[in-house]
């Protein structure tokens, strides 16, 4: 079989301390494989007695950082001695049986590769590289360890490198927090996205109030959420999607408004209210009170579909987002609507997540569908 080569310099820089899951993958193969290596290496017709294949599979085992290390019957001491940086420095002196070249395909010098070498004698117990004339040889110990070397280290790289992303490969569920409103206006061409690139993936939409979205990011209630967010922490990650205006709807049966209105026009009527961000905020009762003017509220309803049917019947205004508009466009004919004076008048949507998931593929590529949702209102 042909050697399996591997990348040295790569390996030899410093382990990502964050790759738990990759380091418990790698741990759980490295039992069944180092005992494989005991085995094998008691068999061969040199290396015979049971010190030296302890001192291989001791070699072996010795090969991850002690903090992600499960397995009972690993040496704690002898495992704080060699890491993967001087695997990846064996390979390269065992594969070229050379101190200069080694150094110069781990890039370093030659005194750090030097002292390398005497480190790991003395970890292994053997020479493992020995002169024979001008040049260097391997021992019969070294023989027999580097196809194992081999192999485990092309196994680490590949365990190590960035898995390419297919979002039709995606299963499981994406949990999604989405108030009322935007649910109404922005799931149906979310969904349909979804089930055009990553069909196998279940969105799961919850309704949830905006204060209580960073307890749930944290406690990994939700993958993510959309919506307005003006108290987020700022430890949350977030990104902007759109900005949406405000309109304010009645029914042509039962009140007569001009299409465009100021803070005084909008107060004189009764009012509607949903909360539009999850919560018992109102920017619209922030937007009045600093023009002088406070409205009256006769009904508040968290749902959507409630808003036409007690339009239809009462001389009141809902004031919501102009993103909505097009959901109330199927429904009653009846239904007005009108802008308000104030462009600044204004909310905010955006998608929040976890700096944990930063670099998490299926939140990237769901951030991007949901950028995607908004490109007709940031137009």
């Amino acid at each position: 079989m042909p050697p399996i080569t591997c990348d040295e310099a790569k390996l030899s820089r410093p382990f990502c301390r964050n790759s738990s899951q990759a380091i418990s993958a790698m741990a759980s193969s490295l039992e069944a494989w180092a005992a494989e290596v005991g085995a094998c290496m008691l068999r061969h017709p040199i290396v015979g007695d049971a010190a030296s294949v302890e001192s291989a599979y001791d070699l072996i085992k010795s090969i991850v950082f002690i903090e992600y290390i499960t397995v009972n019957d690993i040496d704690a001491l002898r495992l704080r001695r060699l890491d993967l940086n001087s695997l990846a420095a064996l390979h390269a002196l065992l594969s070229t049986r050379s101190v200069s070249l080694s150094a110069e395909r781990l890039c370093l010098g030659q005194p750090a590769v030097s002292h390398i070498l005497k480190r790991l004698r003395e970890q292994c117990g053997d020479p493992l590289l020995c002169r024979d004339g001008r040049r260097m040889a391997l021992t019969p110990y070294a023989e027999a360890l580097l196809p194992r070397l081999e192999a485990w280290l092309a196994q680490a790289q590949d365990l190590l490198a960035p898995q390419p992303f297919d979002p039709l490969r995606l299963e499981g569920a994406y949990r999604l927090a989405m108030p009322d409103l935007l649910e109404a206006a922005l799931l149906p061409s979310l969904i349909e996205a979804l089930q055009a690139q990553a069909p196998r993936l279940c969105l799961q939409v919850l309704a949830m109030p905006a204060s209580e979205v960073p307890a749930a990011l944290d406690e990994r209630r939700i993958d993510g959420a959309v919506g307005h967010f003006p108290q987020l922490p700022e430890r949350l990650s977030r990104r902007a999607l759109f900005q949406s205006r405000f309109v304010c709807v009645h029914h042509a049966d039962r009140l007569t408004l001009p299409a465009r209105l100021d803070a005084a026009q909008l107060a004189e009527p009764p009012h509607l209210y949903t909360s539009y961000i999850g919560n018992d905020a109102s920017m619209v009762d922030d937007y009045l009170r600093a023009r002088g003017c406070e409205r009256r509220v006769i009904a508040s309803t968290a749902s959507l579909l409630a808003i036409p049917l007690l339009l239809e019947r009462l001389p009141a205004v809902a004031v919501l987002p102009e993103l909505i508009t097009p959901v109330l466009r199927r429904g009653d004919g009846g239904l007005r609507w009108g802008r308000l004076d104030d462009a600044e008048l204004a909310i905010t949507v955006e998608h929040a997540w976890h700096p944990r998931r930063d670099a998490d593929p299926a939140r990237i590529f769901m951030d991007a569908l949901l950028w995607r949702q908004g490109e007709a209102w940031r137009a």
